[in-house]
């Protein structure tokens, strides 16, 4: 055994030197091909990212606008069509009491519909020759009704008699009153199909606004409707925000152009040169279902670069640069790095071989780590020709501690006591717990047994004062057996049965009796005993 041990750390020495060789030999070469190697690759690596990022990123946008745009598609839809319920309710109402033909009772519900729809600037009754019948224009904005009854004829009227329900008209923004209007009519048609009247109303944008104003839309994000017939001038420029209409003459930008190309597309992206402020842009587009127009969203390309980089690009390439900083002086820091895994490495089998051989509440030797230390001390008294002490130590009762104060009382009281031990017994002795609450003395280095008593006396005094535990403070009985090698002369195994049964004897003592110590003696006999290989054999008869 002392030679396995001896020649153990010499190999791994051995193993160090030729690693330490190694990382010290010039290896300038393999080394700088390693760091070019690394670096391309991860120049390469680092484009597949980029690439990749872009593409994901894109998705995710794109994903973002379609859903923005369908929220303000969603959102037109009900307006408009709350708006077509109240007209058409009107219309039934103009219809089934015949007020179309008179105007003053006319007149009456349709000043009731404003009141019921205040985003609307007028309603007007116009006859199917043109002639507006009534007009309901009571407010600040009669003169934008009054303009938009006036050009409300020709091709328009005729494309409002030719239709059923409501009609969306062109937008239309009056720069005296500052407002953008969109013109809705409603054809009532006689039960023979002749078109009865048309219901024409001029209906601000405030709602689509204030629900745009709602919305989580990004700093430079546009957000509009179009007219699917491209009969309309130029956008102006849409702020962050605010819904503007599409007016006039045909449209030229991207959106015009894919919706031309494509009349079946019902919603999908876009990206390119937008006409109204000529600015490359990415957008997305949804047609509304029942209405002649498109929703759409988009935003610079300059904004969806800038947010790609930040939220992909930027942390990543920060830690590329110091990682290629740092790698410049990887090589020279290999033998630092090696030798220092070497030395966790023996630090680790120095804890794994503690954990092995050591007592994880106490930090004692445990069984496993006793059985050599002990075969080691009897060859040395041997040697020496000293007397070897063998110490069993047990609390009393130690079970009704843990029962009546539970374990963590317990486990107090043995750290303490393996404390004491460890500060009674000499720089030469060694203490063991072997489990639960059993206690190994080696005493070693004995002249004769008066030695053994001055140990003992020791570890009485330590073991008199009380046990300080979380909830109690405790006064703790022991029973310790004791057998000399050689005046016991058996081996590791018969020494400490000997010293467990003497320690069963002192354990079986009278009560108040203050013998807390028994010396093995051969036929000792062990009253109470429970365990039968604990008990000695009987006394041969005539001794």
């Amino acid at each position: 055994m002392p030679g396995h041990h001896e020649r153990a750390p010499r190999r791994n020495r051995r193993g160090a030197v030729l690693r330490h060789h190694f990382m010290t030999t010039p290896h300038r070469g393999i080394l700088a091909a390693a760091y070019w190697f690394a670096f391309v690759a991860t120049l390469l690596f680092a484009g597949v990212y980029a690439v990749h990022s872009w593409d994901r990123y894109e998705d995710v946008a794109r994903d973002r606008l379609a859903l923005t745009t369908t929220m303000i598609a969603a959102a037109t839809e009900d307006i408009l069509t709350s708006e077509g319920s109240r007209l058409a309710f009107l219309a039934e109402e103009l219809h089934r009491t015949q007020a179309f033909r008179h105007p003053g009772r006319a007149r009456t519900l349709l000043r009731q519909y404003q009141r019921v729809s205040p985003d609307t600037a007028d309603v007007s009754l116009v006859a199917p020759n043109g002639q507006v019948l009534v007009s309901g224009a009571a407010t600040a904005d009669a003169t934008l009704a009054n303009k938009a009854n006036n050009a409300f004829s020709g091709p328009r009227l005729q494309q409002a008699l030719g239709h059923h329900g409501l009609e969306i008209h062109h937008p239309l923004y009056v720069a005296s009153t500052q407002h953008w209007m969109i013109r809705l009519s409603y054809t009532e048609f006689a039960s023979s199909g002749k078109p009865l009247f048309v219901l024409v109303t001029q209906m601000r944008f405030g709602k689509f606004d204030e629900f745009l104003v709602n919305l989580p839309l990004q700093a430079g994000m546009a957000a509009g409707l179009l007219r699917d017939n491209f009969y309309m001038e130029d956008r102006e420029p849409i702020p962050h925000g605010d819904l503007r209409a599409l007016l006039g003459r045909p449209q030229t930008g991207v959106l015009a152009q894919i919706l031309r190309n494509h009349p079946g597309l019902r919603k999908g992206f876009f990206d390119g040169l937008v006409t109204a402020d000529q600015v490359y842009r990415f957008g997305a587009f949804v047609h509304l279902k029942g209405y002649p127009l498109i929703a759409f969203t988009d935003i610079p390309r300059a904004r969806w670069v800038a947010e790609w980089w930040d939220r992909y690009i930027e942390i990543p390439l920060v830690f590329l640069l110091v990682a290629l900083g740092f790698s410049f002086f990887a090589y020279n820091r290999i033998q630092v790095l090696g030798r220092r895994w070497e030395e966790d490495k023996e630090r680790q089998k120095g804890i794994l071989r503690s954990l092995i051989h050591h007592d994880p509440l106490t930090g004692l030797l445990n069984r496993m780590g006793l059985h050599p230390i002990l075969n080691r001390a009897l060859a040395r008294a041997d040697r020496h020709e000293r007397l070897l002490g063998i110490g069993f130590l047990d609390i009393d009762e130690f079970k009704s501690i843990n029962d009546n104060y539970g374990h963590p009382a317990g486990d107090a009281v043995l750290k303490d006591l393996a404390l004491r031990l460890k500060g009674a017994v000499r720089g030469t002795d060694m203490v063991a717990r072997l489990g639960g609450d059993e206690f190994v003395l080696i005493i070693e280095g004995l002249r004769t047994l008066a030695d053994l008593e001055l140990v003992v006396e020791n570890i009485r005094a330590a073991l008199a004062r009380p046990f300080v535990t979380p909830e109690q403070t405790l006064s703790v009985q022991v029973s310790l057996g004791l057998t000399v090698y050689p005046l016991d002369e058996t081996d590791v195994d018969g020494l400490l049965r000997h010293a467990d049964q003497a320690m069963y004897v002192a354990k079986a003592r009278p009560p108040g009796s203050g013998r807390w110590v028994q010396m093995y003696k051969p036929h000792l006999s062990i009253r109470g005993g429970n365990e039968a290989d604990r008990t000695p054999p009987p006394p041969e008869k005539g001794t």
